[in-house]
């Protein structure tokens, strides 16, 4: 890491500081009053030409189903469900009943099916003979390069193709105290919103079986599913799934909690289960023969040995997912845990999700791939939440390994990760979880029209991250997967704008890292993150590297990060593909009135030549800077390497260097514009995470 040579001058910087707004150092009465513009406030803004309108939530007239919490559900103000509410079971290989371990998760889903049912016999027809009549003649004119998208989401979105009724709707108990449903995996048919009102909130049911039903796999809630293969997210199903829909949604202003801190349980009491003492209580391979494995044999998910007679805790799914990824990897490089995620869609035309909170996840939250017409707006991810931190113990409910919960030990609760499928199709579209509709429609694979706006979120990984890993571009095309250019629609001004935000704990806003298909023309503006990882990453390695370009960063706040900008091709250690290296080549990146508040780290690198000894040419990285201010320059700290900067108004500590492969176009000053303050105001940029009642770790602070 580069020293700073700026130390020492901090008494100079001072009077500088002071200095500049009154025109000189010693500032007479008579001192004329700037008449510089105003500049941009982050954080205040309340609409938006460049982006469609908000959404909204269903009207009462627009509701198929309305769904009451039972009165034995009752959320506590930390946001956590009561142990009496949905009991582990004490003692020796015990299961629990799916009458207190899964209560809703049947008449949510039958409520759903009926919905979407409902949905495609109004509204089927229209949509099935619009894309009809786009694929006929996108098959007709056959562009070279061109993907067959069908009916554009842009038309979708019209009042024709949306039914009179479409929303299901869970709300608080008219006749008691209950607040709360527990449910297993639900399918989100076409045409259908999930609504879940104020005041209620859907606990992920703490049943392994829900998530992995079949004796013969896959099977989830491991780190391992065999003594030499590596557990997944993918061996679970998620809580929320949907594939090949129109105008979905799920929506409200209650919260959907997925519990990633409480203890797995099991309703089936030969399934496999993990113990904090690392014992397990079955084999998978005895499982699969309905059979119990005597205690000693070596466990197959895992664990050490069967111990059917331990009588400490199960594993939580975060217990897994630290030591899958942070233990078990880390010395063998094979693990990983078996957790479900919250919400998963792939391929769908208009999928919105607006103002739900969601806490807790147990892997990734949302993880939508192939969504023309991606909305994420006014959503609110806190992950921990305060409900993680309670136990019968009262000692903050911690991992096996005795640490309780922080930014940097809920591994994989990424909070969004848009991205590409891996090619186009022509599907039938879900109308419910086991039926589908009359014809098939087509998809070209692609993430088009995504706005992420006016959200909140604190995680333990990746706050929102782009993910160029597919491409269902057509071979040989060299298309971007990701591209903010590609279709956009005529409400809005770019195709992938993240705009609005308030981030927290994570790693911010990144790309990656996975690149390797492509990432470009992506609009990030006016965001702020307070005591984040990072704040504007963009990650890869030579296992996924790909182009990454024109990406757009303007007005942003960063205050307490540890990394406020972090751009690096050396992520990872990763093992090579079989075809060999994938490069990161990262360039035109604009950084455009970006303010930095509090010490931090800075890394801008590019990709060296010959790194690892392949003959590979340098991929330096090329960027923009203007108006990329410290408030306390001298507490900034950077590494550079194999970059091309061109800087204007920059008071960070970047050198041009040989030896490092820095060239500069213009330099730095330690005395531009040293409070920031004339280019950018983050006065009213940082404010208390909105979080339900009282489930909000952070607490409420004075205002700005």
């Amino acid at each position: 890491m580069r020293k700073n040579p700026w130390n020492g001058t901090r008494l100079l910087i001072s009077c500088i500081a002071v200095a500049l707004p009154l025109l000189g150092c010693g500032g007479g009465s008579d001192t004329p009053v700037s008449t510089a513009p105003k500049v941009f406030q982050v954080g205040t803004t309340t609409s938006d030409s460049n982006l469609p309108p908000e959404p909204s939530l269903p009207t009462d007239a627009q509701v198929c189903a309305t769904l009451e919490a039972s009165n034995n559900l009752v959320r506590r103000p930390d946001g956590a469900l009561p142990p009496e509410a949905d009991p582990s079971k004490t003692g020796v290989s015990v299961a629990v009943t799916t009458a207190t371990a899964n209560p809703d998760q049947a008449r949510i889903q039958a409520a759903l099916n009926a919905c979407g049912a409902a949905v495609n016999a109004e509204v089927g027809a229209a949509i099935a003979a619009a894309d009809a009549t786009a694929t006929a003649a996108q098959k007709a004119a056959s562009a070279p390069n061109v993907n067959i998208a069908g009916v554009s989401g842009e038309e979708l979105a019209k009042p024709q193709y949306k039914a009179s009724k479409f929303a299901v709707r869970l709300v608080a108990s008219t006749t008691g105290p209950g607040n709360g449903f527990i449910s297993g995996p639900l399918t989100l048919p076409s045409g259908v919103t999930l609504w879940i009102d104020k005041g209620a909130t859907l606990y992920a049911t703490r049943d392994v079986m829900a998530y992995s039903p079949l004796p013969a796999g896959p099977y989830c809630a491991n780190t391992a599913v065999s003594a030499t293969k590596g557990g997944s997210s993918s061996n679970c199903s998620a809580l929320i799934n949907g594939s090949n829909l129109v105008n979905s949604a799920v929506v409200g202003d209650g919260s959907i909690d997925s519990r990633g801190y409480a203890e797995i349980v099991t309703t089936n009491k030969l399934y496999p289960l993990m113990k904090v003492d690392m014992s397990c209580s079955n084999t998978y391979v005895n499982y699969a023969a309905g059979t119990q494995a005597a205690d000693g044999v070596a466990c197959d998910n895992g664990g050490t040995y069967v111990n059917s007679k331990s009588s400490v805790r199960n594993m939580t799914w975060w217990d897994l997912a630290y030591l899958g990824n942070m233990v078990q990897n880390g010395t063998t490089g094979s693990a990983s845990q078996s957790n479900f995620r919250m919400m998963v869609f792939s391929y769908a035309k208009n999928l919105t999700l607006y103002r739900i909170s969601l806490n807790n996840s147990a892997n990734f939250h949302v993880v939508p791939s192939g969504v023309d017409g991606l909305t994420v707006w006014g959503v609110k991810v806190q992950t921990p939440s305060l409900a993680a931190f309670a136990n019968p113990a009262g000692n903050g409910n911690p991992l096996y390994t005795g640490e309780t919960f922080n930014a940097d030990n809920v591994k994989n609760t990424d909070a969004f990760d848009p991205g590409a499928e891996k090619k186009a199709t022509s599907a039938k579209l879900s109308t419910g979880s086991t039926t589908t509709s009359a014809s098939a429609m087509s998809f070209d694979g692609y993430l088009k029209n995504f706005v992420f706006a006016y959200n909140y979120v604190s995680t333990g990984d990746d706050d929102m991250a782009f993910k160029g890993s597919n491409n269902p571009t057509p071979a040989g095309s060299g298309l971007f997967a990701i591209d903010g250019n590609r279709d956009v629609r005529a409400d809005r001004k770019w195709g992938m704008v993240v705009a609005h935000n308030h981030i927290y704990w994570g790693h911010g806003i990144s790309v990656g890292s996975e690149t390797n298909a492509g990432v470009t023309n992506v609009h990030v503006y006016d965001n702020s993150f307070q005591d984040s990882e990072e704040g504007l990453r963009i990650k890869s390695d030579y296992a996924r590297g790909g182009e990454v370009s024109n990406i757009f960063y303007e007005n942003i706040c960063i205050k307490n990060a540890q990394n406020a900008l972090l751009f690096t091709p050396y992520y990872s250690t990763k093992a090579l593909p079989a075809t060999g290296p994938l490069y990161p080549n990262f360039h035109d990146i604009t950084l455009n009135n970006v303010r930095i508040l509090g010490d931090s780290k800075v890394k801008l690198q590019g990709f060296q030549a010959n790194t690892g000894g392949f003959n590979n040419p340098a991929f330096p990285l090329v960027m923009s800077m203007t108006n990329v201010l410290a408030d306390t320059p001298l507490d900034i700290a950077s590494t550079v390497s194999d970059a091309k900067l061109t800087l204007s108004n920059v008071n960070l500590p970047i050198f041009a260097s040989t030896a490092e492969r820095v060239v500069l176009t213009g330099t730095t000053s330690l005395t531009a514009n040293p409070t920031g303050e004339q280019v950018l105001d983050c006065s009213k940029a940082f404010v208390d995470f909105p979080a339900i009642g009282e489930s909000n770790l952070f607490g409420s602070h004075w205002a700005n």
